[in-house]
């Protein structure tokens, strides 16, 4: 059966996947609702507990919402609960009405954990504290063995709470810091929805609902591996191709060929057909260029090869490199121009009580070229993430003066 097939030039595909992020020249997303909205079209976000100008998922959002404020995804999450925090693509942040279709994810976490001996004889001390102290972090439980446990040794308390949060009798009450108050789920959640069965029947269909969510995470991708598979590791490059073409066959997906593309991709058909019905020629051709700074895990970077191939910028994240062998720096952002990656910057703080913001360093793409347009349209990018960050002034470095004068009108103007 023959699959249905578009053509898309190499412009129009980087601003299908743009439009697809709120990442156009319009800024379809504000407000809490508007975080709802982005969430519920790509699935989720991925959190990351690194604070170099705000948390991973906090900087996918004000990279979109020109009014974003971390206060109001700590409401989602944590007092309105319509967001909640649970392994997706690796810890992630996704709608609290998807809780059922990850039943299968808490179940494989029950097993792999819950007949731990170590564990399993110290879940009932947990729910016991939690029933009479109320959230708790792990610390707050007392306990002197400890486990080889994720990336080190952890205490036992620490390792049976955040177990019991992976099979989903616990949630986070909150967040402190960077640390997570835990209680029990059904002091939070809705008992239909703790107790509402996983919706798909067997691994097959459970599969294709996870590939069609993570495409829409995206907005195109391609069977073959990359970064934007993680989580999905029931799954292998060969199964995954068959579900792209079944669900192809279907109508649900189309086969985009773009210039410059490798191999064609796929995206879903209603956020094609969303796209078209939007009228992208003039809606792109009649604002001017904005500029924002994505995250470093951003949606948008999932698959690095495919912003290679479409964006012509190679971008990896470099947090977990020796110094000495990173070729920008540690926590950098890249920036987006109308719909180009025309450079990076990393963000940072000074040492001490103030922690005032600062750029580290500013590596401009080789051919940016700057005009009128491109000075007001980044100058408006700061005064917006400054806001965000709130703070009044960020200050560039002797570095990332030296690599763009500009930058010291720019910034705080």
């Amino acid at each position: 059966m023959a699959l249905k097939t578009i053509k898309l030039s190499n412009r129009d595909a980087r601003r299908f996947l743009l439009d697809h992020h709120g990442l156009g020249p319009d800024q379809p997303f504000k407000g809490k609702e508007g975080i709802m909205d982005y969430i519920r079209r790509v699935g989720c976000i991925q959190f990351d507990p690194l604070d170099a100008a705000g948390r991973n998922a906090e900087l996918v959002l004000q990279s979109r919402l020109p009014d974003f404020r971390p206060i109001m995804l700590d409401e989602l999450l944590y007092k309105d609960r319509l967001l909640v925090d649970g392994l997706d693509k690796v810890m992630s942040i996704y709608a609290t009405s998807d809780w059922p279709m990850f039943r299968r994810t808490r179940d494989n976490a029950k097993e792999n954990y819950g007949n731990l001996p170590e564990i399993a004889a110290f879940t009932s001390t947990v729910r016991q504290a939690l029933k009479e102290r109320g959230p708790l972090l792990s610390r707050e439980l007392d306990s002197n063995i400890k486990l080889d446990w994720a990336w080190a040794p952890a205490r036992l308390s620490k390792a049976a709470m955040e177990s019991m949060y992976l099979w989903g009798e616990l949630v986070i009450a909150r967040k402190q810091r960077n640390q997570r108050v835990y209680d029990l789920a059904e002091n939070h959640l809705a008992p239909e929805l703790l107790a509402a069965p996983d919706p798909y029947t067997d691994d097959w269909s459970h599969a294709r609902w996870r590939v069609l969510r993570r495409i829409g995470g995206v907005g195109l991708l391609h069977p073959r591996a990359s970064d934007a598979w993680v989580g999905s590791r029931f799954m292998n490059a060969s199964q995954r191709s068959d579900i792209f073409r079944g669900l192809a066959e279907e109508g649900l997906l189309i086969v985009v060929d773009a210039d410059g593309l490798t191999a064609p991709h796929y995206a879903r058909s209603e956020d094609l057909e969303r796209w078209f019905a939007s009228d992208p020629e003039k809606r792109w051709e009649s604002v001017p260029c904005r500029t924002s700074f994505l995250a470093p895990l951003d949606n948008l970077l999932w698959d690095r090869r495919l912003v290679r191939e479409l964006f012509g910028f190679n971008y990896t994240w470099e947090v977990y490199k020796p110094a000495v062998q990173r070729q920008y720096g540690y926590y950098v952002l890249p920036v987006l121009h109308g719909d180009q990656l025309v450079a990076r910057f990393e963000p940072g703080r000074t040492k001490g009580a103030n922690g005032s913001r600062i750029i580290v360093g500013w590596w401009p793409e080789p051919d940016l070229v700057w005009t009128e347009s491109l000075e007001t349209s980044i100058r408006l990018a700061f005064r917006q993430f400054r806001a965000y960050l709130d703070c009044e002034r960020i200050e560039p470095t002797e570095g990332a003066l030296a690599a763009e004068p500009r930058l010291e009108q720019l910034v705080n103007s």
